[in-house]
């Protein structure tokens, strides 16, 4: 997605992207993997995410990750139904931003995790 945010809405050109044919693929693609995110947001909610903020472990990286999922969903709906060319340009590079900030909250989420489920393990058998 990201060139074609470069081509289209920054109008910069760009020698690499998807080809014409699969452009509305990977759109349909990325709008499903998006909606399924979502549910795995609501999913997590019951069970994970209540559970962290409980025990005030790891929820700073948590709280990212939520808060961009969301407003990524906001932007994406932003994308489709805002009228004005410098709105959906502000939502298309915050849609961008937000989607890279998701990524990286999680991997910062998942390896604090892991350091903390590690040292919990530690002080269980000694």
């Amino acid at each position: 997605m990201l060139p074609w945010v470069m081509e289209f809405k920054l109008q910069w050109e760009v020698d690499f992207g998807l080809s014409g044919e699969l452009r509305l693929p990977a759109v349909v693609m990325h709008v499903l993997l998006g909606w399924l995110l979502l549910m795995l947001l609501g999913a997590l909610w019951h069970s994970h995410i209540r559970a962290g903020w409980r025990k005030k472990l790891n929820h700073w990286s948590g709280l990212v990750m939520s808060l961009s999922l969301i407003t990524l969903a906001l932007t994406g709906v932003g994308l489709y139904y805002l009228s004005s060319e410098s709105t959906q340009l502000f939502a298309s590079l915050l849609h961008m931003f937000l989607g890279m900030l998701l990524f990286s909250g999680f991997v910062w989420h998942y390896y604090h995790g892991r350091k903390i489920r590690v040292q919990s393990l530690r002080r269980h058998r000694s």
